[in-house]
């Protein structure tokens, strides 16, 4: 049984988008487990994200830690965007 899960991420600002998908592509590199394939696409300031899993387990693993891995990055950028105002 193969599943597909296809997850689009619109972003305010394009810049924002661009950060993500570049720290996100060594993951996608690097592949944690060969039952789950994820795939990753920029769109102007669009994510869209692609998990493609043999079974439900391994599904709902690269599901969470994508998802994961998308919020901590938008995190990070928006805790960097504070600090440099900071020091302005």
């Amino acid at each position: 049984m193969e599943l597909t899960s296809r997850s689009i991420f619109e972003i305010s600002d394009n810049s924002i988008a661009r950060y993500i998908y570049d720290t996100l592509l060594p993951e996608i590199e690097t592949p944690v487990s060969d039952r789950s394939n994820v795939m990753l696409f920029l769109e102007d300031n669009t994510l869209i994200m692609t998990v493609q899993s043999s079974d439900i387990i391994s599904m709902r693993s690269a599901l969470n830690t994508w998802l994961r891995l998308i919020a901590i990055s938008y995190e990070i950028f928006n805790k960097l965007e504070a600090d440099s105002a900071l020091e302005i």
